[in-house]
């Protein structure tokens, strides 16, 4: 026991040390969690988000005769006219294809409500927050759209959605961005801000790469003249394209920190 003379304001040196060390080794221990915490907030983050994004679209849809909404961000290059390519800033280039649409594929998305996309600009200061400020363009024979390689939606989507892909369908990919008609104050409006992934790996800030959560719509054929849009589901955005909530969590708990 430390004694101190009566009388005797403050901490002696013997008394200062022992603070001291307490609280550089409570630091020390807080220093070493801190990774871990803010790891397990955004994966907890992601896994409420992703189901609620995805619940709402489909209310949404129900409520409108089949419509999920309009204008989001196409993930695609251009001005007047969506017919670039994919910027680097989209996260997985390889995972991804810029194609084109037929007229059945056009109005089988103008059927769910998707008649204009937001073009994505080639060159931006912030990948994720001024990527796609331009004006939405309206869907049309020249707008090209992101898709999923034929090779990749037949592996991920059984592993990540447990949904096997029909033959010759398209996976449309797109992004929940600011001027999608589902985000603000408007009548069709279901979420009052546009939520952000905002990952731990710092290749993934929203500053380098693009972290708006995305949207997967299926385009299938069903005659020669007609085809079906069909909505499948809510993603988060990665460094090596996308993946589920369930991924995530897999990723989480068994990744070795």
């Amino acid at each position: 026991m430390i004694h101190r003379p009566v009388g005797r304001c403050g901490l002696s040196l013997l008394e200062l040390l022992v603070v001291l060390t307490i609280l550089i080794a409570l630091g020390g221990i807080v220093v070493s969690t801190l990774p871990g915490m803010l790891r397990r907030t955004q994966v907890a983050t992601a896994a409420a988000n992703i189901p609620e994004i995805d619940a709402t679209i489909r209310r949404a849809a129900v409520l409108s005769q089949g419509r999920i909404g309009n204008r989001f961000d196409s993930l695609i290059s251009g001005t007047a006219a969506i017919d670039g390519n994919i910027p680097s800033y989209i996260g997985g280039a390889e995972v991804f294809e810029a194609v084109g649409l037929s007229t059945s594929e056009i109005n089988a998305l103008r059927e769910v409500g998707i008649t204009e996309l937001v073009p994505a600009m080639a060159e931006t200061e912030n990948a994720t927050f001024s990527s796609h400020d331009q004006l939405p363009v309206a869907i049309g024979s020249d707008t090209r759209v992101c898709t999923l390689s034929t090779e990749v939606a037949a592996s991920i989507l059984p592993q990540d959605w447990n949904y096997e892909p029909p033959e010759g369908a398209k996976y449309v990919v797109f992004g929940l961005g600011e001027q999608c008609s589902m985000v603000g104050a408007g009548a069709q409006a279901s979420f009052s801000e546009t939520p952000v992934h905002f990952s731990d790996d710092r290749d993934q800030s929203p500053e380098e790469m693009y972290s708006r959560y995305l949207l997967l719509v299926e385009l299938r054929s069903i005659s020669e003249s007609d085809s079906i849009a069909r909505y499948i589901g809510a993603a988060i955005p990665g460094r090596n394209g996308i993946h589920s909530v369930s991924r995530e969590l897999e990723d989480y708990y068994t990744k070795k920190n």
